[in-house]
């Protein structure tokens, strides 16, 4: 017999957590970046959770349950990711020789921008997630012991896509493993005793966490960088970028050294 929603602690987590990411969006007001921001990581951990019901329930129900939760993160991005590179942009621009000209500076801002959220679109976000918790997957107890599998599975696939990431170099793969990473973090997070302190993995999984991060923002940038016309500003940024990059890479694998184990690696 499956639990009822009021009695599954990880539906009634999930719940608590729109609640609070949604109590400045109900006001009917704008959201600012900080709104957006919380509402996202509200998104990254309902996408965490659902991965614990993986051996309870079906594939194609958590995939469909996923996608929903995907496309409300999606539909959110725009202007935290435009802060998040203005701030990488300045960082960098403060490593060259010469100060970024006015002209590139906007390039870069102009080919990161997208849709912002605005006032109207509150009711179609709140809508979205109370459809996504209205479908929201049950097992049949609510003890850590049962949520086990989901959260050795979910281990076991970030602990993977690190030993291909450590051996190919491929952005892709670090970007792959970052979602997996964050999704065990918030597992272990959320199984985990709020009375105790972290464990020292999940300090680790935080700190890895946040390398991959910046990583990306890294990539995002090159990427936006190459839509660019090639000239010696370019060319000196694009090099700063990629030097960023192979530091950045070199801490994320002591990171997966120490979260996972070097045997498990092939590092």
């Amino acid at each position: 017999m499956t639990l009822k929603p009021d009695a599954d602690p990880l539906y009634q987590a999930a719940r608590q957590r729109v609640r609070r990411a949604l109590l400045p969006v109900v006001t009917g007001t704008p959201p600012d970046a900080d709104t957006i921001h919380q509402l996202r990581v509200c998104c990254k951990r309902l996408r965490a959770l659902l991965q614990v019901y993986r051996p309870y329930s079906g594939r194609q129900r958590l995939r469909l349950l996923d996608q929903q939760v995907r496309l409300i993160a999606k539909s959110l991005a725009g202007r935290r990711d435009l802060h998040v590179q203005q701030q990488l942009i300045s960082q960098l621009a403060g490593e060259l020789e010469r100060p970024l000209s006015p002209a590139l500076n906007s390039q870069l801002l102009l080919s990161s921008s997208s849709h912002s959220v605005n006032a109207t679109d509150n009711e179609r976000i709140i809508a979205a997630f109370a459809a996504v918790l209205s479908d929201w997957p049950h097992c049949d107890s609510g003890t850590r012991d049962n949520w086990a599998a989901g959260l050795a599975r979910t281990r076991k696939q970030a602990r993977s896509l690190a030993r291909r990431a450590c051996n190919s170099d491929q952005d892709a793969l670090f970007h792959r493993c970052r979602k997996w990473t964050k999704y065990y973090l918030y597992q272990l997070e959320q199984l985990h005793d709020s009375r105790l302190p972290a464990s020292s993995e999940m300090q680790a999984l935080a700190r890895l966490g946040e390398q991959l991060g910046q990583l990306q923002d890294l990539c995002n940038l090159e990427a936006q960088l190459r839509t660019l016309a090639p000239d010696q500003e370019t060319e000196a940024l694009a090099e700063r970028l990629e030097k960023r990059k192979r530091r950045c890479k070199r801490r994320i694998i002591r990171l997966f050294i120490k979260v996972y184990g070097r045997r498990h690696l092939d590092v």
